[in-house]
């Protein structure tokens, strides 16, 4: 076993080779250099270097664009969205005046009919009975004319006007009586004429079915004018009047010149669900056009305003928050909340709150700029990284 001193020896000599070893190792060796941008290390840290935000190289200007909002005279609108409905006061129920079997029906729905146009034949006995009462009153009249007793013939005449008038009570027409009154025999069948021209749109019968008085047998609509029905908001009400006219742009139509019409109703309450409020614009539709339930777009025209102006490109939609980033100094951006209307043009938009005339916006990198506003990095502050703030927190 060695004793201490031996120990000691070894181990000395051991670490002086080490040291002599590593000496001449180093000796071999190039003297090491600085890692400059034209080495591979240098280069290879380069590679991994993140890339320069727009404030950490000066704000990047090749990938940020600024303008200026410009104060235009922008053509005011309340605009909505709503759909075509039947015109209320141009539908006609199509009604039996007295109890009977429907026969048969010359129309369907959907067929175009003109007003007088036989529709439906009704059998009823109480209709025969009619024009027969009516036959005997005339051959009382013509009796009597060969007499001298007036009295008579005047309570006879009475009689006649009398059953010729329950005739057009029950649904005859003009020219059916005068064909009861040359023919001098009943009809089998009451003739059910439409009352309106327009589209027979529902049929409430079939061939075979049994009618109560005043059963409805279907209903026509009159489609030379419709509505367009549209809700607006509480906030836009003191904007909008009756008898203002109203352009209106329907969905299923080839795009051309809006079609116009008038304001004729306006809700007197307000929905409690959406506070908005229904309104009725009356449409023409000589042409035929129009269909009830397509969609379409309304714009009612109000006075002009002067608001500042920008590209549509510098407004961003931040879910239901719309934004655009306003240069306040050189190196200081904020993000600023804005509310925006159509303007003159598909590429501008008009801004009706948040932003005044000459306010430098960003039309180019927001998004980028955004993000370096409103996320820091993992592990840093919430600082902004622009030098900016959101509107409203202070400069």
């Amino acid at each position: 076993m060695m004793n201490k001193k031996t120990w000691a020896a070894a181990a000395a000599t051991g670490v002086a080779g080490l040291l002599l070893g590593a000496f001449g190792a180093r000796s071999l060796l190039p003297a090491a250099r600085p890692a400059g941008p034209e080495t591979p290390v240098a280069a290879a840290v380069a590679a991994v270097q993140p890339v320069p935000t727009p404030s950490q190289a000066r704000l990047g200007q090749s990938l940020v664009e600024v303008v200026p909002a410009q104060l235009q005279t922008v053509r005011d609108a309340l605009r909505l969205s709503g759909k075509l409905a039947l015109n209320g006061m141009r539908i006609n129920q199509v009604s039996a005046r007295l109890a009977g079997r429907i026969d048969r029906i010359a129309v369907f729905e959907g067929a175009s009919v003109k007003a007088g146009e036989a529709i439906a034949w009704l059998y009823s006995p109480e209709f025969i009975s009619a024009q027969n009462e009516f036959l005997l009153a005339r051959s009382a009249v013509r009796m009597l004319n060969t007499q001298s007793t007036s009295d008579l013939l005047e309570d006879a005449q009475a009689t006649l006007a009398g059953a010729r008038n329950k005739l057009q009570v029950l649904g005859a027409s003009p020219a059916d009586i005068e064909q009861l009154d040359r023919s001098g025999s009943a009809q089998q069948h009451l003739v059910v004429r439409a009352p309106i021209s327009g589209r027979f749109i529902k049929r409430n019968v079939d061939p075979g079915g049994y009618l109560d008085t005043g059963g409805s047998l279907g209903t026509i609509a009159d489609l030379s004018s419709l509505w367009f029905l549209g809700n607006v908001f509480e906030a836009d009400l003191p904007r909008l009047h009756e008898g203002q006219m109203v352009d209106i742009q329907v969905t299923g139509l080839a795009p051309g010149a809006p079609l116009r019409g008038r304001v004729s109703f306006i809700a007197p309450s307000v929905d409690p669900q959406t506070h908005a409020v229904n309104i009725r614009v009356d449409l023409p539709n000589p042409n035929g056009a129009l269909k009830p339930d397509m969609f379409a777009r309304a714009e009612v025209s109000m006075q002009e305003r002067q608001l500042p102006v920008v590209p549509r490109a510098a407004v961003v939609q931040d879910g239901a928050e719309s934004f655009v980033i306003v240069q306040r100094e050189p190196q200081r951006f904020e993000r600023v909340s804005v509310e925006v209307a159509p303007a003159n043009d598909a590429g501008h938009l008009a801004v009706t709150r948040g932003l005044q005339a000459n306010d430098r916006v960003v039309i180019e990198g927001s998004v980028l700029m955004d993000r370096g506003i409103t996320n820091p990095q993992p592990g840093k502050p919430a600082s902004n990284p622009l030098g900016s703030t959101r509107a409203g927190a202070g400069s």
